[in-house]
């Protein structure tokens, strides 16, 4: 191959690889928290606030553009799938019935035991997951709309497979 037909190829490439969008991911940042005993991508600026719930859950929560961040813990012995469900019903307030667990696993990312969620009552979606990991019991999910959700689907998974329990 000539040397200008090696140019003409190595500008296309450059000029293909400037015109590729930057990842949505760009800009994120991991939140640590060493209380709670876990870590997780945000986006950058988000600010977190902290809550108590009934039954000794502690959570932060924060609203970034329209998009509400959950993270919720429970120190101390674990409690059963059935009940962290339960208790994310209550807080997301989508309807248990629309909870679909959608992967499940255990030993991976400091989880002991982990199910992976989709929860829409067709307006908006709680996507995440609960389980327990060495310090309690979590449940850690993203409420959007529907169509947020599903224009940003990578997003949302980059995000979930970003945390990790400690």
């Amino acid at each position: 191959m000539s040397r200008k037909v090696l140019f003409v190829l190595a500008m296309g490439i450059i000029l293909l690889w400037l015109s590729i969008p930057a990842s949505a991911g760009e800009g994120w940042v991991k939140y640590k928290s060493d209380d709670y005993g876990f870590s997780m991508l945000v986006p950058e600026g988000t600010k977190f606030q902290e809550k108590e719930y009934e039954g000794g859950w502690g959570a932060l929560y924060a609203n970034y553009q329209g998009i509400q961040v959950l993270a919720l813990g429970k120190m101390g012995a674990p409690e059963k799938p059935e009940a962290i469900e339960k208790y994310g019903v209550k807080i997301t307030g989508v309807p248990g019935e629309y909870w679909k667990v959608i992967d499940k696993g255990k030993d991976s990312n400091g989880w002991k035991w982990y199910y992976t969620v989709k929860a829409s009552d067709g307006k908006k979606v709680a996507y995440g997951g609960y389980g327990v990991g060495p310090k309690g019991s979590y449940l850690l999910v993203l409420i959007t709309s529907k169509t947020d959700f599903e224009e940003n689907y990578n997003d949302y998974l980059k995000w979930y497979k970003s945390i990790r329990l400690f």
